[in-house]
């Protein structure tokens, strides 16, 4: 059952429950208010009759007009009066010989009931006759008046009933469908993006300022969930692309060397470029495994991390890359600490050092500082090489994207900047590109990180 059906089906339990008891409260009401008045009708001119009978000492009924119970006027008077043995002493013409029987009436004295005679339903009262006799008076009248009232208002409140919960029915449809309308589109949404349509859009203009939230909340849930599946998807095409060009190399030259028989000499070449290819596709699946576990692996707790400590262990292990090609690293004031892991800070460090080596020319050096600047630790790593083009700055960052000048060379994997990125982010902080300064050539790459508290040093 639906939302909307619960709703109606609530709003029209509630108004039949209401409505039923409302009704049937105001028909007993009524009913016994008539039904009262005329008892106290039979009560005073059963007195009356009785008080005559014992005034007269004779069996006989007078002929006066029966007990009025509404404002139609005197209703019909049937009476009897019986001897103390239960004898018939006399009837009114409109018992005449069928006067019931005294056990068939007999009820507790001045108690009204309700006594059919033939097809005539009656309300009566018993009375005693007051001379000690001990002759009982019974006085009834006809309650045709009062049943055909109570009828009459039980159909007039029976079709009331029903028009009123049709009309609530209606109205509580339509007024559920006006006020679900956004739920109606949120859940049009949600079952299209489950579908796979991650276009789908609530774009609510709803009133209801909670509903609007949840719609906007969802609609920017769904952008997200586009752009991480469309970054999936560029990452699996590129990761299978980078594979595939190391695999290729590495599969050639051993079947090349495979072909025909050769010297020591050529096999030793066809090894050692197949061993290349293998350290890069090594080094490309190391990239990957580390790009996975920053965004899967369970949080560790954080320590004291000095930025100094920090730089001169990344420069230590890109030392060796950059005096094979005549670059300086030089670590210039490194002061501040932070608050993470040391071997993912280290690892931040040195794909920067890397980086900005690859890039270096013979000659060139890259400058490394840290300092403290109020709550932020800021780190910086310049190189003097070529910069990178205005027009590839916003893509830097992404998994496997190189510059168009490295898309010939077999440098880097193509995710040494998106981990430094994810480590930087996983610690609080953002790396980013600085802008380029006309006096100082190159590229300045910016990571800022929360200062570390009183933390457990590492």
């Amino acid at each position: 059952m639906s939302l909307r059906q619960r709703l109606v089906g609530a709003v029209t339990a509630v108004t039949v429950l209401t409505l039923g008891g409302a009704f049937t409260a105001v028909s007993v009401t009524v009913n016994r208010a008539q039904e009262r008045r005329l008892d106290r009708a039979l009560h005073t001119q059963a007195s009356e009759e009785a008080a005559d009978v014992a005034a007269r000492g004779a069996g006989a009924i007078e002929d006066r007009p029966g007990p009025a119970a509404n404002d139609v006027g005197p209703l019909p008077k049937y009476g009897a009066v019986y001897s103390e043995g239960g004898a018939v002493l006399a009837a009114t013409a409109s018992l005449g010989a069928s006067a019931p029987a005294l056990a068939t009436v007999r009820r507790p004295l001045r108690a009204p009931f309700d006594h059919w005679l033939r097809r005539d339903h009656l309300r009566a009262v018993l009375v005693r006759v007051p001379d000690g006799s001990g002759r009982l008076v019974l006085l009834a009248a006809s309650r045709a008046d009062l049943d055909g009232d109570e009828r009459f208002l039980r159909r007039a409140m029976l079709q009331v009933f029903v028009v009123a919960v049709a009309w609530t029915i209606l109205v509580a449809t339509w007024f559920v469908r006006r006020l679900t309308r956004d739920h109606e589109v949120i859940t049009r949404v949600v079952r299209r993006v489950a579908a796979g349509d991650l276009t789908a859009r609530v774009a609510s203009r709803s009133d209801d300022r909670e509903l609007a939230q949840v719609g906007g909340d969802i609609d920017e849930m769904v952008a997200r969930l586009e752009v991480l599946v469309d970054s999936q998807q560029r990452f699996i095409a590129h990761a299978a692309h980078e594979l595939r060009s190391p695999l290729t190399t590495l599969l050639g030259e051993l079947s090349h060397a495979l072909r025909r028989a050769r010297d020591a000499e050529a096999y030793r070449a066809a090894i050692e470029e197949a061993l290349g290819a293998a350290r890069r596709l090594n080094q490309l699946a190391n990239d990957l495994l580390s790009l996975a576990r920053l965004g899967a692996e369970v949080e560790r707790p954080a320590v004291t991390v000095s930025l100094s400590e920090v730089i001169r262990a990344a420069a230590a292990e890109v030392a060796p890359q950059a005096a094979a090609i005549g670059v300086t690293v030089a670590p210039g004031g490194a002061e501040g600490a932070v608050a993470g892991q040391p071997s993912d800070l280290q690892r931040l460090v040195r794909n920067l050092l890397d980086n900005a080596v690859r890039h270096s020319s013979r000659g060139d050096a890259v400058r490394v500082s840290a300092r403290t600047l109020g709550d932020t630790v800021e780190l910086r790593v310049a190189d003097e090489g070529p910069g990178v083009p205005a027009e590839e700055r916003a893509r830097i960052f992404e998994p496997f994207y190189r510059v168009a000048r490295d898309e010939a060379d077999d440098a880097g994997s193509g995710l040494g900047l998106a981990i430094a990125r994810e480590i930087a982010r996983s610690h609080g902080g953002e790396l980013s590109l600085a802008p380029d300064d006309p006096a100082a050539p190159g590229a300045c790459f910016v990571l800022r990180l929360p200062r570390a508290p009183n933390l457990t040093d590492s």
